[in-house]
């Protein structure tokens, strides 16, 4: 409590100020405490929602891989290299492109197919349902689409082996099917089949038609490190089981994917070379015919001289030679045209490793060429044809070809040299045949012919085992270090989290609730309260009685609430500086404030100190008075108005009360219309002139301050003015209201009482102590007294 003197004292204000602000944070502690049975209760459930959230929550856990992306290394500088050093592409842009294959909805799709997760089985209970992945004892094993939709949910009832139950929601029916029977539903035939020893699941639920996308969006892949190319692979299911063998199923998908694209230079190789041997097969099979029908038609038994042997061996050592130039100049030919031919076939493979073996690095060339076009395609089908990486390697792909084309025309250049110089030997050797015997001649002719086609035959033969055999041996993109594994423990929900989490809100939404109930409660409390809005000395605190009658001072009285009464008569002699007669004002902010109650009771107690009281009924607009003193209502008597607007004598209005024979009070009689006309009138200072000649004390109970202006009226008549204030009902403003009177001096020797103070309220409890600047503190606790003890003890 802050003296007067306070006002002119900045350090005395600025340590009243952390006073109150220690204050504040002691009742908020005590509002905690008050409601702890809240906070307690939200505590528990919080951790039965925790509790309910895991059980019926789906359990989700995690499955993951590591695999290593194998690099192709080539020898010398590069055109890829080149563009990384210029920064166009990037040193790890390949690991990015197999991070988008093995995103790609192409590769989801196939593992879908292949593990047969585009159908669900759910078995369907109360509040959860649980995916029964390899344990539904109900599969269904084909389905055909009679029209336009390609998905469907089928609810079932398991009967047993035999038999099953289909439910139809909409209609809410339930039809028998057989399992030997295919079921169809509008249009669409199911063939379903029971499997025995699998989930007891009595309801279940088949969805047909899952797409990749429910797959793809949980699935994350990323570099192990900065510049790694090992990638790990993560997905998350509620099922574990699932999830590793859609991690494992996606890499073997992968790895085929990569080598049918490293097979398909090959395939096209084998399909050239399969179209080479079908002609050569014909060809050779007359060649040989029409030998086998030469000798018959001219009984040749034998075979051709010796001489004609070794010309023949020697034209078939050139015919070969030509033949295999010739085929290299027709693929030659073949390639310029391919590669010289625009848009049309601007991205096609070019079949290599045929006979272009030793054409300066061509064939190398070409294989590069198609390792880039197929790296092309894979990325095309991952990114899209906007890809910034996409358009750099076409850029790549455009100066390959024209070195390409350059290659081919210097190597045509010099094949066709080579096949001149051929041509010209065999002429000559040509010459030398012609000097044999006409029949050999011809002879000869035959088996020249059917040499060249059969060395032709091997040598493709040759070839289709050597592209069949690197085919064969390609080997994957992927190595798999980690095989997909489940973490063990589920990933969400988290239980600790969960029951953290639940605890948390459970503590903090009382808290706050209970902060932002004290934010907004602008009522008082507290002294300390009382303190943060005026200056006014706060002359005492009355707790509620909780007994009906409103006199609670009696004689003898050894209760809590009338020693308060006897500290608020004590502390009057220091505020009215030990006058012995003394003018108590009292009034509130509004009504319901206990003013009435305070000016009995007081009264009541300056009474008993031998002082004739007398108590004024001045509250002419809502009086109270008589009724609680008198068992009647104030205007049903004479009363001060009568006196105001009337000739009576004043002691006609003074009564006596039962309860002390020096207590008497003045009903405020009927009530007037003007108030304030009959308190500003001239025989109102009479009426004070003559009590204060017959009383020792007046008070005087007047109308709120806050409503009317009756009791400025009455203030050149009083000593000291107490504002009574209600514990929990009068509003802060009300006490700025005060300290504006204060200062302006409206009321005499201004003094706040709090009223109707509730245990534990405030940080009160059930004891009080106050100190009023004059160096003296007084403290009494409710229910120390016998009388108090007495009516605890009549509890039991």
């Amino acid at each position: 409590m802050t003296n007067n003197t306070n006002i002119n004292n900045p350090d005395r204000i600025s340590s009243d100020q952390y006073e109150g602000d220690a204050v504040e944070i002691k009742e908020l502690l005590f509002a905690f405490l008050r409601n702890w049975y809240w906070i307690v209760l939200f505590v528990v459930i919080g951790f039965l929602g925790a509790r309910f959230y895991l059980r019926y929550t789906i359990t989700i856990y995690q499955a993951s891989s590591k695999i290593l992306i194998k690099e192709e290394k080539g020898g010398g500088l590069s055109e890829e290299a080149v563009l990384q050093e210029i920064g166009i592409l990037k040193p790890n842009s390949n690991i990015d492109n197999e991070i988008q294959i093995l995103k790609s909805r192409t590769l989801m799709t196939e593992v879908v197919q292949e593990l047969g997760l585009d159908v669900e089985y759910l078995g369907l209970g109360r509040l959860k349902h649980t995916e029964l992945y390899t344990s539904s004892p109900i599969v269904l094993d084909s389905v055909h689409w009679g029209g336009i939709r390609q998905s469907a949910t089928l609810d079932l009832i398991v009967n047993g082996p035999v038999s099953y139950n289909l439910l139809d929601l909409e209609s809410e029916t339930e039809t028998t099917h057989s399992f030997s029977t295919p079921l169809v539903v509008q249009k669409d035939t199911f063939w379903l089949r029971y499997v025995p020893g699998r989930s007891r699941a009595d309801r279940i639920q088949i969805n047909i038609g899952i797409g990749p996308g429910r797959y793809m969006k949980p699935l994350e892949i990323k570099t192990v490190g900065n510049y790694s190319s090992v990638l790990s692979l993560q997905i998350e299911d509620p099922v574990p089981q699932k999830a590793i063998d859609i991690l494992n199923k996606l890499v073997e998908v992968y790895n085929q994917a990569a080598i049918d694209d490293k097979n398909q230079v090959a395939k096209k190789t084998l399909k050239f070379i399969d179209e080479r041997l079908r002609l050569l097969t014909i060809e050779l099979s007359n060649v040989e015919g029409g030998l086998e029908q030469y000798k018959e038609r001219n009984e040749i038994p034998t075979e051709t001289s010796v001489t004609v042997s070794m010309i023949l061996s020697e034209i078939t050592e050139y015919d070969n030679t030509l033949t295999q130039e010739q085929i290299r100049l027709e693929l030659l030919i073949a390639v310029e045209d391919m590669l010289s031919s625009g848009d049309v076939n601007q991205y096609e493979l070019i079949p290599a490793n045929i006979v272009l073996e030793d054409a300066g690095g061509l064939d190398a060339q070409i294989q590069r060429y198609n390792e880039l076009l197929l790296d092309r395609e894979r990325l095309m089908r991952a990114a899209g044809a906007d890809n910034p990486q996409l358009m750099a390697l076409n850029d790549q792909l455009a100066g390959m070809r024209q070195n390409i084309v350059q290659s081919v025309q210097a190597v045509r250049q010099n094949l066709e040299l080579s096949i001149r110089e051929t041509q010209r030997k065999l002429k000559e050797l040509q010459q030398r045949i012609n000097q044999v015997p006409r029949q050999e001649r011809e002879l000869l002719e035959i088996k020249r012919q059917q040499n060249i086609k059969e060395a032709l035959f091997l040598f493709l033969l040759q070839k289709k085992e050597e592209t069949a055999l690197s085919a064969a041996i390609t080997v994957p993109n992927a190595r798999v270090i980690d095989s997909a594994i489940s973490g063990g423990g589920p990933v969400s929900p988290k239980s600790m989290q969960v029951y953290a989490i639940g605890l948390m809100l459970g503590f903090a939404l009382p808290i706050g609730l209970i902060f932002i109930r004290e934010l907004l409660d602008n009522k008082i409390y507290s002294e300390a309260d009382i303190k943060r809005f005026t200056q006014t000395p706060v002359l005492g605190a009355i707790v509620q009685s909780k007994s009906q009658n409103p006199i609670v001072v009696k004689a003898n009285s050894r209760t809590g609430i009338a020693e308060m009464f006897r500290l608020l008569r004590t502390n009057l002699n220091y505020i009215g500086k030990g006058q012995s007669k003394q003018t108590i004002l009292i009034t509130s902010g509004m009504g319901g404030d206990g003013k009435t109650f305070i000016a009995i009771n007081l009264g009541i107690s300056l009474s008993l100190t031998d002082k004739r009281v007398v108590i004024l009924g001045l509250d002419l607009r809502k009086p109270k008075l008589s009724k609680y003193l008198a068992q009647q209502s104030d205007y049903e008597g004479v009363g001060i108005t009568n006196y105001l607007v009337s000739d009576i004598e004043i002691d006609s209005v003074i009564r006596p009360t039962e309860i002390n024979d020096n207590l008497f009070f003045i009903p405020s009689g009927p009530i007037p219309p003007n108030p304030a006309e009959l308190l500003s009138g001239g025989k109102a200072p009479e009426l004070f002139t003559y009590l204060k000649q017959q009383f020792d004390y007046i008070v005087i109970d007047t109308a709120p301050v806050g409503l009317v202006a009756d009791a400025f009226l009455l203030e050149p008549y009083t000593d000291i003015s107490l504002f009574s204030v209600r514990h929990g009902k009068t509003p802060q403003q009300m006490l700025v209201g005060l300290e504006e009177m204060r200062k302006d001096q409206k009321l005499k020797n201004p003094a706040i009482v709090l009223n109707g103070v509730k245990a534990g309220k405030g940080g009160y409890g059930y004891g009080y102590g106050y100190g009023y600047g004059y160096g003296y503190g007084y403290g009494y606790g409710y229910g120390y007294y016998e009388e108090d003890r007495k009516k605890k003890w009549k509890l039991f």
